[in-house]
């Protein structure tokens, strides 16, 4: 029985050792297995990453040299383009601008580029051997691309340039047209009348003649035309206009030698003087002389700014009260001129029209405001008639200076009384007989005499009936052709 129960336990282990024996191979054998498909796959990865990173590498290099070429292009067109923009300015002044100096510096290039081409073609549109040294591939498709790049851009600056050539000549001829088709009105008197204005309740008062008199001449006052606001307003953009415009020191015209020589005895210099101290071409001493009679004169002169329709706000608010309380028409008004008078500086006895004049394109009425009271002087005085009208703040004074006949009356004469005390501010604006194209249009500043930019100047003239005033602008009334023009008209 025991040997029996032995030989059952020894098949038993027997098949267990067996069987484990099939288990461990059979595990052994998948191992391998795995083992094998794991080095396969890990080949074959191993493989694919290094395709991809060689094929990566290659497409980065092949960027960058891509990258470079364009670059390369890229130069030479942007260098041709500036070389069409160069040419093409110098076509532009050549054919827009009379000056023979500049006419000389714009015809200089031109001939530099077609010796060099030679071959009369447009110099900018060529290749550039070094940069096709350099672009390795395709040399051919790169130069015809710039070749015709460089074409089409000069073709457009061409035309851009005969556009604007063509727009500018447009533009003279249509203000040549505008000035020829222009039809001036006429504005023979003027009809005041009461008016409201912001709240305030204006009407006209007329000032009669002391003197008996056989004038058509009518002077109104209105009392808070402006406000005080608008009254300050003006003074203070006309004050930072003065201090910013005196950085400079002015030039000083005179209507005549004589004048000048008045205003030197006047200050007590003893100066000889001559035609050779005037800038040629003008009636305006040079700059060193101007400088030594601002300090002689003492700046004795008051300070006139302007400004135009259209340039403020204002401009529009004030025409349009004017039209309304005198029937002064807009289109007949000129420039909107503010004036102040320091201490010890009037203006002399003059017209605003000038007398025996057969030219109708002149001041027929004129409308003043003060800006401001006056503690002592300032007046504004008509001698002829012995009317005189003291400065209040807003207080507008109106008179005519011709009749309906486009006569200047000489009765109109008035003066500006010396402030003995304050600061006299007033703004002005002149309404003309007749009307014409420029009127009330900023005008072109002559060329004469050379100065600086915002140079101001001073006129003085007319010793006895005249002032000395500071201007922020000019005029033509110091050239000479102009004043000798003006003198064969007559």
């Amino acid at each position: 029985m025991k040997n029996k129960a032995r030989q059952r336990n020894s098949k038993i282990s027997g098949d267990k050792n067996g069987i484990n024996k099939n288990t461990k191979e059979n595990r052994d054998t998948h191992i391998v297995k795995e083992n094998a498909c794991k080095n396969g796959i890990s080949l074959e990865l191993y493989v694919f990453r290094t395709l991809f990173a060689v094929f990566t590498i290659g497409l980065l290099v092949y960027g960058l040299y891509i990258l470079n070429s364009s670059k390369n292009n890229d130069s030479v067109s942007t260098s041709d383009t500036h070389k069409i923009k160069s040419e093409d300015s110098f076509v532009e002044l050549e054919s827009e601008d009379s000056d023979e100096a500049v006419r000389t510096n714009a015809e200089k290039p031109k001939e530099e580029h077609s010796e060099q081409n030679g071959n009369g073609k447009d110099p900018s549109v060529h290749t550039i051997p070094p940069v096709q040294k350099e672009v390795k591939t395709a040399p051919s498709k790169v130069s015809q691309s710039q070749s015709s790049t460089t074409n089409q851009n000069s073709q457009t600056s061409t035309k851009t340039t005969k556009k604007q050539s063509k727009k500018k000549e447009n533009g003279v001829k249509d203000l040549k047209t505008e000035a020829e088709n222009f039809k001036p009105t006429y504005l023979k008197k003027m009809t005041p009348k009461k008016i409201f204005a912001d709240g305030r309740r204006l009407p006209p008062v007329e000032l009669l003649p002391q003197k008996p008199n056989n004038s058509s001449v009518r002077v109104f006052l209105y009392d808070e035309f402006l406000s005080e606001q608008e009254c300050d307003g003006l003074m203070k953009a006309h004050d930072s206009h003065v201090k910013e415009s005196s950085k400079i020191n002015p030039l000083i015209c005179f209507d005549t030698i004589e004048t000048l020589r008045k205003h030197l005895k006047a200050a007590h210099k003893r100066v000889k003087v001559t035609p050779a101290d005037f800038i040629p071409g003008t009636f305006c001493v040079n700059e060193t002389f101007s400088r030594q009679l601002s300090g002689w004169l003492k700046s004795n002169w008051s300070y006139s700014t302007a400004f135009y329709p259209g340039e403020s706000r204002f401009s529009k608010v004030f025409e349009y009260r004017v039209k309304e309380a005198t029937q002064l028409l807009p289109e007949n008004g000129g420039k909107f001129q503010i004036t102040s008078y320091p201490e010890g500086i009037g203006y002399k006895t003059h017209t605003d029209c000038v007398e025996d004049n057969v030219d109708e394109r002149d001041r027929m009425a004129t409308i003043l405001v003060y800006l401001q009271d006056v503690e002592d002087g300032g007046e504004t005085k008509f001698p002829e008639l012995g009317i005189w009208v003291k400065p209040r703040k807003g207080r507008a004074l109106i008179w005519n200076n011709m009749n309906e006949e486009g006569k200047c009356e000489p009765m109109s004469v008035h003066n500006a009384a010396v402030v003995n005390k304050g600061h006299k501010y007033i703004i002005q604006r002149w309404y003309y007989y007749k009307n014409f194209y420029s009127l009330g249009k900023r005008p072109p500043e002559p060329d004469l005499p050379a100065r600086a930019p915002g140079t101001p100047r001073v006129n003085c003239d007319e010793y006895e009936n005249g002032s000395c005033r500071w201007y922020d602008e000019w005029n033509y009334e110091h050239l000479v052709d102009y004043r000798n023009q003006r003198l064969n008209l007559k």
